[in-house]
């Protein structure tokens, strides 16, 4: 992978302060990647009959989609219940792997071969029986699938994280935040930070406009 471009770098660390000035927990596994942090905790609650929701526009999460788990795109405003995952899948979320490595092997033909075999682990018992172009193209990559399985598929198993249940709010630090949101400007939520409404955690300010820049004089000229 390229690097992170240095403006993304930038907000990391001002976004941890955000976060954790506001009271919420902020977890940083080292050597882990986030994705089987989060398969981990979403599990977990499950198990402890806590709903959970998963916000992130990565589709490997919605492997994790069940009855206590959903996932949100906020960036496109979707949502996934199980039922959902089906619908946009073609197959249920416990069967969604984005596997990579075989050549015209597409969406529907995969999803033909999950309905018909049940699992990839039957795909690669039965490759034999598969013709054509496609067939021979997966017999040719079978050594790669297990190992493409393992790289996109989200961890549920992790060991030494918090329980679910010990990740609770905090107080907000408002001073903390007034000053991150003056050097940042966001305005929006720097008055909402003293609102009545800020108090119940209710206010309606929104993250977009709050991200905006203030009315400015403009000129230009059509060319």
């Amino acid at each position: 992978r390229p690097p992170m471009p240095e403006d993304l770098v930038q907000q990391i660390e001002p976004i941890h302060a955000a976060i954790r000035a506001a009271g919420w927990p902020l977890l940083m596994v080292d050597g882990v990647e986030a994705d089987d942090v989060i398969g981990t905790l979403a599990t977990a609650a499950a198990v402890d009959g806590i709903n959970t929701l998963i916000s992130t526009g990565d589709k490997d999460l919605t492997q994790l989609v069940g009855p206590q788990v959903r996932w949100y795109n906020t960036m496109s405003n979707e949502l996934l219940d199980e039922a959902g995952g089906e619908a946009k899948f073609g197959v249920p979320p416990n069967k969604v792997d984005g596997v990579p490595g075989v050549p015209k092997c597409g969406p529907k033909t995969a999803v033909k071969w999950l309905e018909q075999y049940g699992s990839l682990d039957g795909i690669i018992a039965h490759a034999d029986e598969i013709g054509g172009v496609v067939g021979q193209n997966l017999r040719d990559h079978l050594a790669f699938l297990p190992l493409g399985r393992k790289l996109v598929t989200v961890a549920s198993d992790l060991s030494n994280l918090p329980a679910p249940k010990a990740l609770t709010a905090t107080d907000r630090d408002r001073e903390t935040l007034r000053g991150l949101y003056t050097r940042y400007e966001f305005r929006t939520w720097l008055r909402d930070l003293d609102s009545p409404a800020s108090d119940s955690g209710t206010s309606e300010a929104s993250p977009v406009a709050a991200a905006l820049p203030g009315t400015v004089p403009v000129s230009y000229e059509t060319v």
